[in-house]
């Protein structure tokens, strides 16, 4: 753990808490030698009083699931996160997750062949299916091509990843599903809200381990899952052998060469995830191998068992936490609020009015939630005509047309006449038919109901 503070005013005073850094020992330890090289970088906002941020680095086990600590980083494009790594980690990989780039990227647009065509762009593994998927985006629509390139694809684009992370992610899920799992604690203040994560933290570990434990597979459940989708589509393959251990293998009109002593694919997946894809199965298997001995050891459950072998310890009660002797650190100031209503409560906004980047005649030239007067109609109250108002009118007046009643009009209206004191003629007849009714006596026959039905 390491703590930043603010200098108090004076020599020997109290200094103020500005942030801390936590990262257990156990998880920091068994990342360093059993998990990918990949981190995934998250913030987000403290819910108690005095509010804040929290950045989350979350790694990937051989399971493809979370670490909980975090040479690649994965993030979403957030000015402060981009500039800290590169800050910091000039010489690491910095990719952006893809959902935040696509939600940014088509707004208010609808249109399925668009995010279908991103998709394919974010998950070619090669630099021709990237340049095929593009050129398709620019033959559908050359406007968001051009918007799309702005974000620099190579960050987000599976074709352009450097390989020896074993990992192709370029979506930040199990960071913002750890965010998710520690919603609650965010609410509590900062100790309780450590202690929260720790002990989540601990419990997750001590689970993991056990599941690692009781595992008679040789490789983790998602892989060995991977490993069969890849072995049923490698029957649809086609191989003719090179001279060496080069084989060209087609699949669906492509074809790939596959190395076997390099243990690479023309396809790159192999390279990228660790795990042979569909032209190195159909190879590994026509040769009689098995495809468990080409995969990488790091999804085994051996390796598995090894990430976990070291859990978050327990933590003793504050009253039996050792005194340093140390001066008290003092709370981060306190800040209000933002004055006015709160944003999240605001009214739904129309197209025209969030559209800020289409500012038309009805849009504010400064704001572009608001609209201006330029193009709504005047009707004058006095004459019924248009692009005038009462004070300058100098016409007759006229009588404006009476209104429609409310609601949905009755298919047989009722006809009240108030100002007769005498009930009418149809009313005496109804009320003489009713005691007709009411004192007819009953009959068992059919022709009794016939005259209620």
């Amino acid at each position: 753990m390491d703590i930043e503070t603010i200098p108090g005013p004076t020599v020997g005073s109290k200094q103020r808490f500005f942030r801390l850094y936590v990262c257990f020992h156990a998880q920091n330890e068994t990342w360093k030698t059993t998990c990918r090289r990949i981190i995934g970088l998250d913030g987000a906002f403290l819910k108690w009083d005095i509010k804040g941020h929290l950045l989350a680095a979350v790694g990937r086990d051989g399971d493809n699931r979370i670490d909980g600590k975090g040479y690649a980083i994965l993030s979403d494009k957030q000015k402060g996160l981009v500039k800290a790594v590169h800050t910091i980690l000039p010489e690491a990989e910095h990719r952006q997750c893809c959902r935040h780039i696509f939600d940014n990227w088509k707004k208010n647009s609808h249109d399925m062949t668009l995010q279908r065509l991103f998709w394919r762009i974010a998950r070619s593994y090669t630099a021709g299916d990237f340049k095929m998927w593009s050129d398709k985006l620019k033959d559908y629509n050359p406007g968001t091509y051009a918007t799309l390139q702005v974000t620099k694809p190579e960050t987000w684009s599976r074709a352009y990843f450097k390989l020896g992370t074993l990992c192709n992610d370029n979506l930040n899920n199990l960071s913002e599903s750890f965010n998710r799992t520690i919603r609650e604690a965010r609410r509590k203040p900062l100790l309780e809200m450590l202690e929260a994560i720790r002990r989540q933290c601990m419990v997750r570990n001590a689970r993991r381990a056990l599941i690692a434990k009781n595992a008679k597979t040789k490789f983790t459940k998602r892989t060995h899952l991977q490993m069969a989708k890849v072995e049923s589509r490698s029957k649809d393959c086609m191989s003719w052998p090179a001279v060496g251990p080069v084989t060209e293998v087609d699949y669906g009109g492509v074809s790939y060469a596959v190395d076997m002593d390099e243990l690479t694919c023309g396809c790159i997946q192999w390279q990228m995830t660790g795990i042979p894809c569909i032209h190195a199965a159909y190879v590994i298997l026509k040769e009689g191998k098995k495809l468990a001995d080409f995969v990488s050891p790091c999804y085994t459950i051996a390796m598995w068992r090894q990430t976990y072998r070291m859990g978050v310890m327990p933590v003793q009660g504050k009253k039996l936490w050792p005194e340093t002797g140390r001066l008290g650190i003092l709370p981060p100031p306190w800040r209000k609020g933002n004055p006015g209503r709160p944003k999240n409560h605001d009214r739904h906004k129309s197209k025209g009015e969030t559209d800020s980047q289409k500012k038309g005649p009805t849009v504010s030239a400064t704001d572009s939630s608001k609209l201006t007067r330029a193009d709504r109609v005047v009707t004058c109250s006095n004459c019924k005509q248009e692009n005038h108002n009462k004070k300058t009118c100098k016409n007759d007046f006229v009588e404006s047309q009476p209104k429609k009643p409310r609601g949905r009009p009755r298919k047989n209206p009722v006809q009240f006449h108030a100002s007769s004191s005498q009930p009418s003629q149809g009313q005496s007849q109804g009320s003489d038919r009713w005691e007709q009714a009411t004192h007819a006596p009953r009959s068992s026959d059919a022709s009794g109901w016939g005259r209620w039905f």
